[in-house]
């Protein structure tokens, strides 16, 4: 199949498991106060606000969630000498598509699912917090609609499906933030140091084996608000931020088979593991294709249909 219409398709599956919602998640990171000593401030019941936050060298990273749909906003605050930034990620599954060279051949929106979640979990290393993570699973019936009524039946499929959505500080990382201000909205770029990798891991099970020879395509979308305030001591004033580099952009759809930082943001791993006929693992290979606009990151991770399929494989 030619490359570029094998990318126009998944772009299409991109948008079309888009939400309309995920900026209220983002609204919601940069508004919430910090509960007292980093504690959530509810359990995980349905419709509950959880907030985690922990403290990070010059910076804190804060985890939000709110209701039943597999959406977190995590937020960095980075501070120094001179400025204060926040840049808060919403970081939302969309939903599952199965493909066939050019043709689409069913899709399931995962907003319309019921999904189960954790509490935030901490991430750390050395025994130091460097990250936040949250689980979601199915706790429903899945409905997969089919475009060829001859390829399957449309209907709610009992899909099994875990997924984590999780945030790590790397020191090692640097922004550059494109932001103006004052009466005369004078530019100013300046460096922010350290930053979130987004990682995600699913393992799905249950999709309807036929059609063969098709392959799954896992929707994701991040969008980025960022929030400035320049100055010194407790003369700094609110900034606009334009641009955040290397997160910005607006590009034609691109194609990774190897291990990268997307965006500077998104860690992606080419490997993935499939369960065979006796039981047993076998390695797969995984690709993901991304398009970026503006503050809006959609990438869709695409992986071999199987009866078991596991992303990343770390140890297959």
């Amino acid at each position: 199949m030619d490359l570029e219409v094998k990318k126009t398709l998944l772009l299409a599956v991109l948008v079309a498991l888009s939400a309309t919602g995920i900026l209220a998640y983002v609204a919601l990171a940069s508004q919430s106060p910090s509960p007292a000593n980093g504690q959530r401030t509810a359990g995980g019941a349905s419709g509950d606000l959880l907030v985690e936050n922990i403290q990070l060298p010059d910076a804190v990273l804060m985890g939000v969630h709110k209701g039943q749909k597999p959406i977190v906003a995590y937020m960095l605050v980075t501070y120094g000498p001179r400025h204060t930034t926040a840049l808060a990620y919403a970081y939302a599954f969309m939903g599952i598509a199965e493909v066939s060279n050019c043709s689409l051949v069913a899709k399931a929106n995962a907003m319309n699912a019921t999904w189960s979640n954790s509490d935030f979990k901490v991430i750390r290393h050395d025994g130091r917090p460097v990250g936040l993570a949250m689980v979601f699973r199915l706790s429903g019936p899945l409905y997969i609609e089919y475009e060829d009524p001859s390829l399957g039946q449309s209907g709610y499929y009992e899909v099994n499906m875990t997924l984590v959505l999780m945030a790590i500080y790397h020191p090692g990382l640097e922004e550059t933030i494109f932001a103006t201000c004052g009466q005369n909205s004078s530019l100013v770029v300046y460096h922010v140091k350290g930053g979130l990798v987004l990682a995600a891991g699913f393992r799905l099970s249950g999709w309807p084996s036929e059609p063969s020879d098709t392959r799954l395509v896992m929707a994701f979308t991040i969008r980025l608000r960022a929030a400035s305030w320049l100055g010194e001591g407790t003369d700094r004033e609110k900034a606009d931020v334009r641009w955040v580099v290397p997160f910005c952009g607006s590009t034609r759809p691109r194609l990774v088979t190897h291990r990268a930082l997307i965006r500077g943001t998104f860690a992606f791993l080419p490997r993935a593991a499939i369960r065979n006929s006796t039981g047993g693992w076998e390695p797969a290979r995984a690709a993901c294709i991304y398009v970026v606009k503006g503050f809006t990151l959609r990438l869709a991770i695409i992986v071999p249909k199987a009866d078991v399929v596991v992303w990343p494989a770390v140890r297959h």
